[in-house]
């Protein structure tokens, strides 16, 4: 949520002259700190303008927007507490700062606390209902929340007072694409691309509501795009691997899916489905290289630990798919299937005993195969 500090600080300059007239040496003062703020500002010397303004400030205790100007420049630090508090100064010192419970909105937004941001949209928006970026904003952190009807109200509003607002209208298809309506989504992801044709976000978006639809041709075409306005954008070489393995294509969804992992070496999921597509090829040594990295990345990864075991079972190692079949259990004690899995291992292994216990807590668990398998043999579960 960018800040455009330029004209907003001419604007503190006239003011402070203003509020200043009257004691004309306070007055050059004042005004030459705001000066230098501006100056530092266009230079990104974000730490120098904070010393201008805290100086302003030291001059003038009681002018508004030196508390918000250096608030936007704590918010460009990623200080947003900081920046919380000299807006909340600035709203103290007028109560009817609008840009102030705006912005105060944007760091609430920022440390997470979404609720609390649209407490400050709101009254940002009781005080000028015709901010745009306020509704936008108020919607990103409805859709956050989950809300996603009333950030598509919001993202509409957006976009009636200004229709040419590409990022709205692509945040507004993600909002009705989350909410299961993939064709209004496709619709606004197209408005986005037709009046910003290089967003690659939007088209890997896009790409993900067609490919929904089942529509992988042009999900494709849409992750392809996605690539060339940004040949680093791991998501979309992840997204169009999905893709090309529903097409049976296992080797360049292999080979996407490791572009992924490349860009991204933390895309844990990216390890899980590349496993997918390999154990579809058969080669067992390079998915548990990948499984294990997931665990690696995600202890708490619990298909990882579960496909591991599955692929230890095509392998006829049942003592290691028991120990990784014991850490998914722990992590989800009540998972029928792996209850199931484990209780066939035991028996391969010999282990009648810890086999029917295992397939009994499955059957009790609801699980069909389990169920069918103790019947079969006159057993109760």
């Amino acid at each position: 949520m960018a800040i455009n500090k330029c004209g907003e600080q001419l604007m503190v300059m006239n003011r402070g002259s203003i509020v200043l007239a009257a004691i004309g040496l306070i007055l050059f003062l004042f005004s030459a700190n705001i000066a230098s703020a501006e100056n530092e500002s266009a230079s990104e010397s974000y730490q120098q303008v904070i010393k201008n303004y805290s100086k302003a400030i030291e001059l003038n205790p009681k002018d508004a927007d030196s508390y918000y100007h250096r608030g936007n420049t704590y918010a460009e630090l990623g200080d947003y507490q900081q920046a919380i508090s000299d807006y909340s100064k600035a709203i103290e010192l007028n109560p009817k700062y609008a840009d102030s419970y705006y912005h105060r909105g944007n760091a609430y937004a920022e440390l997470g606390d979404n609720q609390q941001a649209i407490n400050d949209y709101n009254k940002a928006l009781k005080l000028n209902p015709k901010n745009a970026e306020a509704y936008y904003s108020r919607a990103f952190a409805y859709k956050d929340l989950g809300n996603y009807q009333q950030a598509i109200n919001d993202y509409s509003k957006a976009i009636e007072l200004n229709p040419k607002y590409a990022v709205a209208y692509a945040n507004r298809g993600s909002a009705y694409n989350k909410s299961g309506n993939h064709q209004q989504a496709i619709s606004d992801y197209s408005k986005a691309i037709e009046l910003s044709p290089k967003l690659a976000e939007t088209f890997n978006n896009r790409g993900s509501a067609y490919y929904d639809l089942g529509n992988y041709k042009q999900a494709i075409n849409d992750f392809n795009k996605a690539v060339e306005l940004n040949p680093k954008y791991a998501e979309a070489y992840y997204n169009r691997a999905h893709d090309y393995k529903d097409l049976g294509n296992y080797q360049q969804a292999i080979n996407d899916y490791s572009k992924a992992i490349e860009l991204n070496l933390k895309l844990s999921e990216a390890y899980i489905a590349r496993w997918n597509a390999l154990y579809d090829v058969e080669n067992h040594r390079r998915a548990i290289i990948d499984f294990n990295k997931a665990v690696e990345l995600n202890p708490k990864l619990i298909l990882a630990y579960i496909n591991r075991a599955n692929v230890y079972d095509v392998l006829k190692k049942y003592q290691l798919a028991i120990k990784d079949y014991n850490k998914a259990l722990k992590l989800n004690p009540n998972n029928a299937d792996v209850y199931f899995w484990r209780g066939l291992d035991y028996n391969a292994l010999g282990n009648n005993t810890k086999s029917i216990q295992n397939l009994n807590k499955a059957a009790q668990l609801g699980h069909k195969e389990a169920q069918q398998y103790l019947s079969s043999h006159g057993m109760q579960w």
